[in-house]
């Protein structure tokens, strides 16, 4: 593309530097001349974003909010979201979501209660990357409801967990009213295990109170491993020393289940409190034995019972 003064960029120039959004060699170079061009640049962009057709290749549109947001076009991002409906193909929808993250980040030079009050419409109907990391960067605990259901979305999740983090005495109080029942996300059931496992991970981020604590460990008794190693880690740390053989108990009701990061995990965690975990493990290398069970090294809960209480070659016999 030739270089042109940009004070004579004329509307026509303007025009073929919006259709140079497509162009895999231009495209950066048109944003910003499209920026540079000033207000004139604005309605053929806004054309492109709310009655262009969303397709199934959504760089051309980014490379379009990127424009507008150079420009400080608010009203127009801000009309994106009310104006723009999701499209019924799930291929060109997915594409469309790179879209509405753009359009959030680039609505983040302007911190206010209407830019906020439309990412929040905009992530109920559907959440995006971009628009939890967006309302994340808000710190308000209006958020917390929705960040909290998005710790079901796989791809969303993380960014969830990070906005969840910024808030951090907000959102413990609203996981404990959770696990209490009274009216936070739904914690319990299968529908809810990817939530379940963000929120322990979360008590361990945050921390909590001892007291609290009587409302976390019922956590303890969840078949997921990752919930009770986050679990029982935090209970290491604040609950009182007569509930640690129940800890320690849980730990090794899950280690069957445990991948290797995770054996490496209870490991740790049983040697920080040796002589508790060695305890617990001659109790219960004594009941399988008294069961007749021989050693098994390809089960992880043998091997953290043989790193706390070393078994003898003839166990196996």
């Amino acid at each position: 593309m030739s270089s042109v003064p940009f004070t004579t960029i004329s509307s026509s120039l303007i025009d073929r530097l919006v259709l140079a959004l497509e162009s895999l060699t231009d495209g950066e170079l048109a944003v910003d001349m499209l920026i540079a061009s000033g207000e004139r640049a604005i309605a053929p962009l806004e054309e492109l974003l709310l009655q262009g057709k969303a397709r199934t290749i959504a760089v051309p549109r980014c490379r379009a909010v990127r424009a507008l947001g150079g420009l400080e076009a608010r009203g127009t991002l801000l009309a994106y979201f009310e104006k723009c409906d999701l499209p019924a193909d799930p291929v060109v929808l997915f594409a469309e979501d790179a879209v509405r993250s753009a359009v959030a980040r680039e609505l983040m030079r302007w911190r206010e209660d209407e830019v906020f009050q439309s990412l929040l419409r905009a992530a109920k109907q559907r959440a995006t990357v971009g628009l939890i990391e967006s309302l994340g960067e808000f710190c308000r605990s209006e958020a917390i409801p929705l960040l909290f259901e998005t710790l079901e979305d796989d791809l969303c999740r993380n960014a969830a967990f990070a906005a969840l983090c910024k808030t951090p005495a907000e959102t413990r109080g609203y996981a404990i009213l959770s696990l209490q029942g009274r009216g936070g996300a739904n914690l319990m059931g299968p529908a809810a295990s990817r939530r379940r496992r963000a929120t322990a991970e979360l008590f361990r981020n945050l921390g909590i109170s001892r007291g609290e604590w009587q409302d976390v460990s019922r956590l303890l008794k969840e078949e997921d491993p990752t919930v009770v190693i986050s679990v029982a880690a935090v209970g290491f740390r604040v609950a009182p020393q007569e509930e640690f053989p129940a800890i320690v108990q849980a730990l090794f009701r899950v280690a069957p289940k445990l991948n290797w990061l995770q054996e490496d995990e209870v490991i740790r965690l049983l040697d920080e409190h040796k002589a508790l975990a060695h305890s617990v493990a001659n109790q219960i290398l004594a009941d399988l034995r008294a069961h007749g069970q021989h050693v098994n090294w390809l089960s992880p809960a043998w091997r953290i019972l043989w790193h706390l209480e070393p078994i003898e070659a003839s166990a196996n016999r």
